[in-house]
């Protein structure tokens, strides 16, 4: 495998995701762009594709939207809400035991994704959603 460089430009990018809300790769590299205006969105998709290849961050694929991307390599849980697509961590014990799945079924289990499909309560207050 090819060693990869950690260059400055890779530690600004990770620290600017570390700090975002599950960004898209436009989103982070408008936020790095305003601090670091030398850095590329060529290279900001580049070094995200980059670190998601090599498993440290994760690409959120959101159907009908742009990929996200997520810092948090600890297992959790998203809230996803289907109107604004805001993504929120959660993490709880009760989840535990589905992370931890090693082998099922005969597959051999590389990582789990379990996404809340909901509104948020920003949504749900315009929309007047109850329950």
């Amino acid at each position: 495998m090819k060693r990869q460089r950690n260059t400055a430009q890779k530690r600004i990018i990770m620290e600017a995701l570390e700090c975002a809300d599950h960004p898209t790769a436009t989103e982070l590299y408008e936020a790095v762009h305003k601090t670091n205006p030398r850095i590329s969105k060529a290279t900001v998709f580049r070094v995200l594709s980059q670190y998601a290849d090599n498993g440290e961050v994760r690409r959120l694929h959101i159907s009908g939207s742009d990929d996200r991307f997520d810092a948090t390599m600890a297992p959790h849980a998203h809230l996803r809400c289907i109107y604004c697509g805001r993504i929120r961590d959660i993490m709880f014990p009760e989840l535990e035991p589905v992370f931890g799945v090693k082998n099922a079924e005969g597959f051999k289990v590389f990582s789990a994704e379990v996404d809340f499909i909901s509104c948020c309560p920003q949504c749900a207050k315009g929309a007047k959603i109850t329950g």
